[in-house]
């Protein structure tokens, strides 16, 4: 190794080298989206380190008590959105899937540190994170379902946009980036499904029903807005400028339904796991359900079977033939013998 190589080594700025990481992602074909939650993630590190250690720290100095006190001070932590561009800052703890991510994310870098010669060791391999809670979230019900949709279909342009993004979340199991990215030349409106570009660059058939359908060809043809560059014409879904839909939009419109509906949690993988669920209650199997999310096995497709087990015993309970009927299977006293009484009857035959 030259001179110069060793000597950047030895000053290179945890900055620096986290700017370097992601620019490696990106030559690999990592997707922006990813890219931007690791950046996002890596970011409230080193700003913690910055405050924590000092200016003069530098990536040679990274140890694993670093990731550690970065993990406990996010645990401790009792404001979200503290830093967050768009949702303002309230009380309450961080979840434990997001400082799971965060601490992912700093292994991630660690591992790519080590491999390109910027550490000597994989520092952060023994970091050790919280346990993920093995439960899906409890899926929404279909009258918290119409609830959502009612909020979102008014006479608007905006309206219309906006109800047709929730049809397909809860019609289709689409990823928030998988909307995003919709393009006009992939939806196959007279067959009812539509080509998707899922995670890993994989393209997957996906199926869409009856109303989605009417839901897209409204939109389309009265509230899709001209766009702004010839470019951005093949995508579905744009702005009031002409403009691509942006993850912020979209989260505001959650936000903004989450307050009219007053659902305590509500973001777009909730409807994800909603379609799932419901998918398979209304008779739909895991195979085919597999293929439509895009899972890669059956491992994260089973989990669903269960939520949807819940919800049949749930209506079970409703729509008991037996409790409908309300017979009384609780008699006093003795069964009367038909026999008794009568010629060569005896007590106990």
């Amino acid at each position: 190794m030259s001179t110069t190589r060793t000597r950047d080594l030895m000053t290179i700025t945890l900055e620096k080298a986290i700017e370097q990481y992601l620019i490696t992602l990106g030559t690999e074909g990592k997707s922006p989206r990813y890219l931007g939650w690791l950046r996002e993630r890596l970011g409230y590190f080193t700003k913690f380190i910055r405050k924590t250690r000092g200016e003069t720290y530098s990536l040679r100095d990274l140890n694993v008590d670093d990731g550690r006190d970065f993990v406990r001070d996010l645990m401790e932590r009792d404001v979200k959105y503290r830093d967050h561009p768009l949702i303002k800052p309230r009380s309450g703890k961080l979840s434990i899937q997001y400082i799971h991510g965060c601490g992912r994310a700093v292994r991630s870098f660690s591992t790519w540190a080590s491999e390109e010669g910027y550490l000597d060791d994989n520092v952060m391999q023994r970091l050790k994170l919280p346990k993920l809670p093995k439960i899906l979230p409890e899926p929404l019900s279909e009258g918290e379902i119409r609830r959502v949709l009612d909020v979102c279909l008014y006479h608007t342009l905006e309206g219309q946009r906006n109800f047709t993004m929730m049809m397909l979340f809860f019609d289709c199991g689409l990823r928030l980036s998988e909307l995003i990215n919709l393009r006009i030349s992939k939806i196959d409106i007279p067959m009812g499904e539509m080509i998707i570009l899922g995670k890993g660059n994989k393209e997957r058939r996906v199926p869409f029903g009856t109303q989605t359908k009417k839901a897209l060809i409204g939109y389309l043809a009265k509230a899709r807005r001209e766009p702004d560059n010839a470019q951005d014409a093949d995508q579905l879904f744009l702005n009031c400028d002409g403009r691509p839909i942006t993850p912020a939009v979209i989260a505001k419109l959650f936000e903004r339904v989450k307050r009219a509906t007053e659902l305590h949690d509500f973001h777009p993988h909730l409807c994800r796991h909603t379609f799932a669920v419901r998918y398979l209650i209304n008779g739909g199997d895991v195979f085919s359900l597999q293929k439509i999310l895009g899972h890669s096995s059956l491992e994260m497709t089973r989990k669903y079977v269960n939520l949807a087990s819940e919800d049949v015993k749930d209506k079970h309970r409703l729509y008991s033939p037996m409790d409908k009927l309300n017979f009384q299977t609780v008699r006093r006293g003795r069964p009367k013998n038909q026999n008794a009484g009568k010629p060569g009857y005896q007590v106990g035959a």
